[in-house]
């Protein structure tokens, strides 16, 4: 039977001696001298050491269980003279370490953690119930409520959040900025602006600056090939070849350079100056001032082109405005066996005529009480009526510009070189080539048929004599008729029919010939002819109803044959009746004018 604790005395008497043995069992134990587990649990309150040493639960060969040190109550595992409140020391003897400390529960719904406070801080390392992550927490109400500090979980993930979820990388950082500090700067990870920047708002960050490694970003988007002596960055290209190495698998714009403004600029210098490649507005630019300016090249959004203005107006348009700047423009090629060419074309519909046409000129003005008045345009019309212009692919001289208040065409050349001049031409040469129009006035009367073109003189003899009355004049230079007109003052001429032909004979004499005759004309040409003469005439047209008092003419293009004629040749008019006979309604008299060309060489 057991001994009550209430029997025993508070204090054990002198007479216990060392050999006494005392048991703690349970009630059913059949020992001796034994307390009842029951009793001793009903009148327990503490153990208490008798001396410094304190006391010690199992030991065994060197290894201690709990042990409580004498002096301030520090709590040993393993440890018979614990250092801390709580000292624990592995004991290697044990496979899975004494040491160790473990806090479980049978019941994954419950929460389990330890704690490290004082009166004013709280933290606590937890598995939260139902979660199989371990959690540092902190808490400011002594324990109320935890925010989490850090997350780990069992796949070794580990993330600074306040986050209950699955951690899906190695290291995860949420909620405020990551800084890597040293004695002055740090590197900051700010995860709101996506930035990775210094502490220092006026120190650089270094990327690979002392390993110089390459540094490749994006999916090859951006390569730097980080070299010592020539660095070089690739974008869209991982093997750089230059300073700058823009490339990629695209057909059209490369790269773009953009501004919120109106203006953006580009600059290029050198060792000495520096130029600018910029966009102002609806005009771009290109030259040594970095803003719209007169002394760049200019070009604005409809393709026109300014050189010394910064609003052209035309495809090419140049522009002086300085005192010095006497020449606009230079066309040269120094190379000996090259050849410059300045080309004006035209391939628009732009005319005063509104006929179609196909006109290319050269315009120049001055200022004459306002800028840029037309004073002379130069260049190709194309059957022009409104200025004269009756054939295709005329070179003109054009007073008052082509597009000025009254264009007037004054000088024409056409496609066969003839040239006409509204005014004279004047030389202080003694000698002038080239190609000269001259008007002849002569007269026949009578019914004398045969007269010469130059002077007035006609007869009935066809090859005349060498006398005044002789009906032909020799040709100084050659040349060709380029129009005759008929001037009428015969009562007579009432819807008459007259043939008009042109002789050019070559001046042979003959002594054989009677009288003294010249060789080449017909003394009596053939009447009625159906064809030309195979000598003398070389060209005929017809004047078809004549009445008098009129005036009648024929170009060149009117005559059957030709109406050129070579140097020294014998020249002669004759006038008769379509069949070649001389004229049935009796004297005539017409004033003849012709205008002959002479080529002066």
């Amino acid at each position: 039977m057991g001994i009550p604790l209430s029997s025993l005395s508070d204090k054990l008497g002198v007479n216990v001696a060392a050999t006494d043995i005392f048991l703690v069992s349970n009630t059913d134990s059949t020992q001796d001298n034994k307390i009842t587990r029951d009793e001793f649990s009903k009148a327990f309150t503490g153990f208490y050491a008798q001396d410094s040493q304190g006391f010690t639960i199992f030991e065994n060969n060197g290894n201690y269980g709990l042990s409580i040190s004498g002096s301030n109550g520090f709590v040993g595992i393993n440890d018979r003279t614990p250092f801390v409140s709580l000292d624990v020391v592995d004991n290697t003897a044990s496979a899975n370490g004494s040491g160790q400390i473990r806090l479980s529960t049978l019941n994954s719904g419950r929460k389990i953690a330890f704690s490290l406070s004082d009166p004013n801080t709280y933290y606590e390392f937890s598995k939260k119930s139902n979660d199989t992550k371990l959690y540092l927490e902190s808490s400011i109400n002594g324990g109320l409520t935890f925010s989490n500090l850090f997350v780990v979980d069992q796949g070794g993930n580990f993330g600074l959040t306040d986050s209950t979820g699955a951690l899906s990388d190695k290291f995860l950082v949420s909620g405020v900025s990551i800084q890597f500090q040293n004695s002055g700067n740090a590197l900051l990870f700010d995860p709101y602006n996506t930035e990775i920047k210094t502490s220092a708002i006026d120190e650089p960050l270094f990327l690979n600056y002392n390993n110089i490694g390459d540094i490749n970003i994006g999916y090859n988007a951006i390569y730097v090939d980080n070299s010592l002596t020539y660095p070089k960055v690739g974008i869209g290209h991982v093997a750089p070849s230059y300073y700058l190495h823009v490339s990629g698998n695209v057909s059209g714009e490369l790269a773009r350079f953009q501004t919120n403004t109106s203006r953006a600029v580009l600059g290029l210098r050198n060792s000495t100056n520096i130029a600018y490649l910029g966009i102002s507005a609806n005009k771009s630019y290109l030259g040594f001032s970095n803003t719209l300016n007169q002394d760049n090249l200019i070009i604005d959004a409809n393709g026109y082109f300014g050189l010394g203005i910064t609003g052209p107006s035309y495809k090419l348009d140049v522009a002086s405005n300085g005192s010095t700047e006497y020449t606009v423009s230079s066309f040269q090629s120094t190379n000996v066996q090259g050849t410059t060419q300045i080309v004006v074309a035209a391939n628009k519909d732009t005319s005063l005529d509104p006929t179609a046409n196909r006109n290319s000129l050269v315009t120049f003005s001055r200022f004459d009480g306002s800028a840029n008045t037309p004073k002379w345009s130069i260049g190709n019309l194309y059957n022009d009526s409104s200025l004269g212009i009756l054939d295709n692919d005329c070179f003109v001289f054009v007073k008052n510009g082509y597009f000025g208040a009254s264009p007037n065409a004054v000088a024409k050349l056409n496609v066969n070189g003839d040239f006409d001049i509204d005014g004279s031409y004047t030389s202080n040469n003694n000698y002038c080539k080239g190609k000269f129009v001259q008007i002849y006035s002569t007269r026949v009367t009578g019914a004398d048929i045969y007269f010469n073109p130059l002077i007035n003189s006609s007869a009935a003899n066809p090859s005349g004599h060498n006398d005044f009355e002789a009906p032909f004049s020799i040709t100084q230079y050659p040349g060709s008729i380029e129009k005759v007109m008929i001037i009428t003052s015969d009562n007579a001429a009432i819807n008459a029919n007259y043939r008009f032909e042109i002789s050019a004979v070559n001046p042979i004499y003959n002594p054989a010939v009677a009288n003294g005759y010249i060789s080449g004309f017909y003394v009596s040409p053939p009447s009625n002819p159906t064809s030309l003469p195979i000598s003398g005439i070389i060209g005929y047209t017809t004047f078809n109803n004549l009445n008098y008092n009129n005036i009648y003419s024929k170009l060149k293009a009117n005559f059957t044959g030709t109406t050129s004629f070579s140097s020294g040749q014998m020249l002669q008019y004759r006038i008769c009746e379509t069949d070649g006979t001389k004229d049935v309604y009796g004297p005539v008299d017409f004033t003849v004018i012709s205008t002959i060309a002479y080529t002066v060489s």
